[in-house]
């Protein structure tokens, strides 16, 4: 079962301290709460519209886990709009538990969980594309709006790094190298560890099991004039990461298989929520974190993102006898 979270924004993956979350309580008006992340090579294209809320004397908390409170009713119109081909399509409202997006449990009422939807056919979105969101509340209320650009694709070459990867020497590093578009302006870099785990009393029934090794979640642009971006790790951090992973375990007999390398991006929108951020997060800042939108009538944000993965990624001889016999790792038995 896949899980999307629309309300808490680890920046789809990217600043863990960031948050969508929206100060609810307030004289009432109308507010849209919006989320939106477009990538071009989805399936199908889902926006999430809810509204801010509080009634006179009420709990947010209570109100929050009543459905009827959290969204609008059918007459809203949510559509998309290719600012390169004019096309504009209307999305559907859908419950996205029925999609396989369940809400995640917290404050607010998981069932159900409406999401606005279209295919990707008709969406005809491509690679570079600006497309404008319009939201439509009726009750003579202004359009809600908002723009972005989607990104480009990733390329990951197959010399960055070369496999087997020559993760030895603790003090040299290994590069990663990624080719990305002028619109992705922020990254995310995981290197997804896939090893196997036995008993060592026999039968030896191996499980396969892996470890994500989060290198950074807000990683700007490093070469901003051109496309070949690059990330250098440390050797010596791997198995430092992996021996804080697994515990030792004297009955446990481990393999490495392989390493898939991750990265994704996003726009100019997630820079100036990460930069906003930054300048109020200071030893002598308020604390006070600005709410940030590029929604016209609204809170939220819609912006695009893009993910590459380079999987099957091996480690050479001297690598795997550091994996063994390394000072970091020597107890976790891996054979």
């Amino acid at each position: 079962m896949r899980r999307i979270s629309f309300f808490v924004l680890p920046l789809f993956f990217f600043c863990a301290a960031c948050s969508t979350d929206f100060e609810l309580e307030a004289e009432w008006r109308d507010i849209p709460i919006v989320y939106g992340m477009l990538t071009f090579s989805d399936t199908a294209h889902y926006i999430r519209l809810e509204k801010a809320f509080l009634p006179d004397g009420g709990d947010a908390r209570d109100v929050a886990q009543i459905a009827d409170s959290l969204y609008y009713g059918d007459h809203v119109s949510v559509q998309l709009q290719n600012l390169r081909t004019g096309n504009t399509v209307t999305l559907q409202k859908v419950d996205g538990a029925l999609e396989g997006y369940p809400r995640e449990d917290g404050p607010f009422a998981t069932q159900p969980n409406y999401l606005y939807k279209v295919k990707a056919g008709p969406a005809g979105i491509l690679p570079g594309d600006g497309m404008k969101l319009i939201i439509n509340r009726g009750d003579n209320l202004p359009e809600v709006t908002a723009e972005t650009k989607m990104l480009e694709a990733i390329t990951l070459p197959t010399n960055g790094p070369v496999s087997p990867i020559r993760f030895g020497p603790y003090g040299n590093s290994t590069t990663l190298r990624w080719f990305a578009g002028p619109s992705a302006k922020v990254f995310d870099l995981r290197l997804i560890i896939h090893y196997r785990e036995s008993n060592a009393a026999p039968p030896q029934d191996f499980e396969s099991k892996e470890l994500e090794w989060v290198l950074t979640q807000e990683l700007e642009r490093p070469n901003p004039t051109g496309e070949q971006q690059s990330y250098a790790i440390n050797n010596e951090a791997l198995y430092i990461f992996i021996k804080n992973s697994l515990p030792v375990d004297p009955n446990a007999i481990r393999v490495l298989d392989f390493i898939d390398f991750k990265v994704s991006a996003a726009g100019q929108e997630l820079v100036d929520l990460l930069d906003i951020i930054r300048i109020n997060a200071g030893i002598t800042s308020s604390q006070s974190i600005p709410k940030y939108t590029n929604i016209s009538e609204g809170l939220g944000i819609f912006s695009s993102r893009v993910s590459a993965l380079r999987p099957n990624l091996t480690l050479d001889g001297v690598a795997l006898d550091t994996l063994r016999l390394g000072i970091h790792t020597k107890n976790l038995n891996f054979q």
